[in-house]
């Protein structure tokens, strides 16, 4: 497949296109060389690439030279994978509570004015970082004198999960832009960062429930040290189960709750079929992707007991060295992921950082909907309205960014 995969994408994009993959033991993974998004796609080299995500599931558009491709670019290429939607903590928050109102943080509280001031004459974020739909993903920042004195500190990484599962239509596709990935490996070992084990005092930061299976905590801590994106492959681990248990899986549904019970509930199947490619995929097959503050997951027809217990046996199943791949990240780099056929996890991570060879600096973009083979694209307005945190659409001169 992976051949067929690259004479498609040479076909359409020119001989001088190499790929190189699946990337990961279980067929997930496939980075592609020779294709520069900083100008607009014609439908069929569109269709090409989503047509190789759908086999592959992680896919990574390489060397683009971030001289010339700035966060617009980045932008108006995600609305080919379905509508960007605009993330939260770009927005001021209503009170002490999670909620937000429809108001941009002031410029002088964006992300991207501390990453600014953080090394003024090194380092800037690349034009169109400040858009809704950006999410800025980093450890750079400026520094108080406490924090400077301090020196850095090591922050645990994030509960494995998925983006935005629990809505009545789930994010299709995530996405990086890398403008900075750590090098420094000065950590015992020569890593980046200290192995990280949980003592007595890390209830704050160690988002699981110790009451899980002492096994299942390992393979859920067992994480990458030089700033990778760990993903589980839901797709591998499905075809490895027996055909009858393939079976079972595909009758259950689940009841994903939002963070708290008056936001509603959706429920929808544990197992996904690719529309493209036909692979069958577990969508999100966590009892608590974001413990504590979420409400666990029910299975349809099961206590709530039975429903973690059936579920965490899954997760434990998922998150087996076979189905797992850890992302290295290289500045210049574009790394899409299906949700419906992953699961992933930010890594331990440096703060307090005083050196770029420490930064670790993302662009974040999150799409739902259908894909869109030219732009603009054309959500109907009330389908925006119903699913689109502040009814945002990409505006024209984004799209129009050459």
């Amino acid at each position: 497949m992976g051949k067929a995969i690259e004479g498609r994408l040479q076909e359409v994009f020119g001989e001088h296109v190499r790929s190189e993959g699946p990337l990961a033991p279980g067929g997930a993974g496939f980075r592609i060389r020779g294709i520069d998004l900083s100008g607009p796609l014609e439908p069929h080299q569109v269709n090409a690439l989503i047509e190789a995500l759908a086999h592959y599931r992680i896919m990574t558009l390489a060397d683009q030279d971030l001289d010339a491709f700035s966060a617009a670019h980045f932008e108006r290429f995600a609305n080919h994978w379905g509508a960007p939607l605009p993330h939260p903590s770009n927005f001021k928050r209503l009170g002490n509570t999670r909620y937000y109102k429809p108001e941009l943080l002031p410029p002088e509280e964006r992300p991207s004015t501390r990453v600014n001031a953080a090394f003024p004459e090194e380092l800037h974020c690349l034009p169109g970082a400040d858009s809704p739909a950006v999410f800025v993903v980093t450890n750079v920042r400026d520094l108080t004198d406490e924090e400077r004195q301090a020196g850095p500190r090591l922050l645990p990484a994030t509960t494995w999960h998925t983006d935005i599962e629990h809505h009545a239509i789930p994010l299709h596709v995530s996405m990086f832009l890398v403008h900075k990935a750590p090098v420094a490996r000065d950590a015992p070992g020569g890593t980046w960062v200290p192995v990280w084990v949980p003592g007595p005092d890390d209830s704050q930061t160690d988002r699981y429930f110790e009451d899980s299976d002492p096994e299942l905590l390992r393979l859920r801590r067992s994480l990458p040290l030089n700033g990778e994106t760990s993903f589980a492959d839901t797709a591998a681990a499905f075809a490895a189960l027996p055909s009858a248990e393939q079976s079972r899986l595909s009758k259950v549904r689940v009841r994903r709750h939002s963070y708290t019970r008056n936001d509603g509930t959706n429920l929808a199947p544990l197992v996904r079929t690719n529309p493209r490619s036909g692979i069958k995929s577990l969508h999100s097959p966590l009892w608590c992707p974001r413990p504590p503050t979420q409400i666990p997951l029910e299975v349809e027809g099961m206590s709530a007991e039975a429903s973690r217990a059936f579920l965490e046996e899954i997760e434990a199943h998922v998150l087996q060295p076979d189905f797992r791949y850890d992302h290295a990240h290289t500045p210049g780099d574009v790394t899409l992921w299906d949700l419906f056929m992953t699961l992933h996890v930010a890594p331990p991570s440096k703060d307090n950082i005083q050196s770029l060879d420490d930064a670790r600096l993302f662009y974040r973009i999150s799409c739902k909907g259908e894909p869109a083979l030219t732009l603009p694209r054309h959500d109907p307005p009330d389908w925006i309205s119903e699913h689109i945190f502040l009814e945002y659409t990409t505006p024209g001169e984004v799209i129009q960014a050459c």
